[in-house]
């Protein structure tokens, strides 16, 4: 599967696992979504969907991250 479209499934499931009210989200929660053996390759999608601009990283620590608008 291509990055491109593993870093769109990132941002599905984060679409899929926040709420209304929530800004940011635990990349956790996608992570599972996806198939929560394989966190490693969720947390490598994520870090090329920040490269293409589609998602921002908040407070290293809690691994929150910020989907943005432009994000397929």
């Amino acid at each position: 599967m291509a990055f491109d479209t593993l870093a769109a499934r990132i941002g599905r499931a984060i679409r899929f696992v926040h709420s209304e009210t929530e800004a940011c989200v635990a990349l956790d929660r996608p992570a599972r979504q996806l198939d929560p053996e394989r966190r490693t390759e969720a947390d490598a999608d994520a870090a090329f969907a920040a490269a293409k601009g589609w998602l921002a990283f908040g407070d290293e620590a809690a691994h929150l991250a910020l989907l943005l608008d432009r994000a397929p």
